[in-house]
């Protein structure tokens, strides 16, 4: 009551990964490593049917480091939720250079509705400082390729990272 109150709707959390693969240097995730382990696609589907039966979620949550690491597994996610019936909006997170069209298509269709990236910095320099893996341009072709599809593109920023300067601090605001 007290969530449906603040927030308008009924959520629930749901989990189809643990840990993530990459290295990025400023990331607390101890307890994996760069371990990565994930459900199969199609028992991450059942689980959402069973909760659409069993509670009527207006929204789920997907509690994943990582959602959507592999496009195949991503695809065939798409496929059991549209077999299953078991379609619910939802929220996860996600890396940049992950959000490729055939990827945010097959999002669409599961039931996303906004997509959480860890962009950290509009500047390379930053980016590359934080051994991120990413490119500024990936930041923009992720939030478009999210946006054409009716997916909200959500941004995860941090400022003051070491050697940040002021001019790097502008590229991150001109990137929002």
């Amino acid at each position: 009551d007290a969530w449906i109150s603040s927030n308008g709707y009924f959520s629930l959390n749901v989990a189809s990964s643990r840990g993530c693969p990459y290295s990025c240097n400023w990331c607390a995730k101890p307890i994996y490593g760069n371990s990565y382990h994930v459900r199969s696609a199609w028992s991450v589907a059942a689980e959402l049917r069973l909760l659409k039966d069993a509670y009527q979620p207006d929204h789920i949550w997907f509690a994943d480091d990582i959602f959507a690491l592999s496009s195949r597994w991503t695809l065939e996610f798409a496929d059991a939720v549209e077999a299953l019936n078991a379609r619910i909006p939802f929220k996860m997170q996600s890396r940049c250079d992950l959000m490729t069209r055939e990827t945010v298509k097959a999002l669409r269709r599961s039931g996303c509705d906004e997509v959480w990236m860890g962009a950290e910095s509009g500047s390379q320099r930053i980016l590359d400082a934080m051994d991120k893996g990413i490119r500024v341009n990936q930041i923009h072709e992720a939030a478009e390729n999210l946006r054409r599809h009716g997916i909200r593109a959500c941004l995860f920023l941090q400022f003051g990272y070491p050697g940040e300067e002021w001019p790097q601090i502008e590229a991150t605001i001109a990137m929002t």
